[in-house]
């Protein structure tokens, strides 16, 4: 397996790949590769943290993508990292691609000066990737009226880099 950043050249098959990698999530709206698209043509997307895994035979197997974004916090704002989407083929599901994947885009989001990474997704996935829920850093969705949302997650890059941000975020 090959992980590299994505080309301009990749964003028709990876629309397809995402759109077949959800297709049997519970949780999705059916948008996802859509939601790609409309990244890629904002602000925040950085086309250094946006890879693909290819097969040996070349063919792409899985994506994730990390645009910017910010926790607001009452200093002002601290800049993040937010992950959505990552995608892997149903077919490579629970072959460690996606850990793979996100390894290389941490190493890479580390180089360029980020510290932390969000995202709103399964605690029982993410977890495994070294995602606690963002409230355990006092940071909180700003959906999230209990306090305790496990679904709003976060990683820190750096060791302790959330220690003192204090804030919300407001991501899908």
């Amino acid at each position: 397996m090959i992980i590299r950043k994505e080309t301009p050249a990749n964003y028709e098959q990876v629309y397809r790949l995402v759109k077949e990698a959800f297709s049997t999530s519970p949780h999705s709206e059916g948008d996802e590769q859509d939601y790609l698209n409309e990244l890629r043509n904002s602000e925040s997307f950085l086309p250094e943290l946006s890879l693909v895994t290819e097969s040996d035979s070349g063919q792409i197997i899985g994506q994730v993508v990390l645009t910017r974004m910010q926790v607001s916090t009452s200093q002002g704002a601290y800049p993040a990292l937010l992950l959505s989407p990552i995608s892997v083929l149903p077919a490579f599901f629970r072959r460690g691609v996606a850990r793979r994947m996100l390894k290389t885009a941490i190493v890479e989001a580390d180089r360029m000066g980020y510290s932390a990474i969000f995202l709103c997704g399964d605690p029982a996935i993410y977890s495994r990737l070294g995602f606690r829920p963002s409230f355990e850093f006092g940071i909180r969705h700003i959906k999230d009226y209990t306090g305790n949302a496990t679904w709003c997650m976060a990683l820190e890059i750096q060791p302790g880099s959330l220690q003192e941000v204090n804030g919300t975020v407001d991501i899908v």
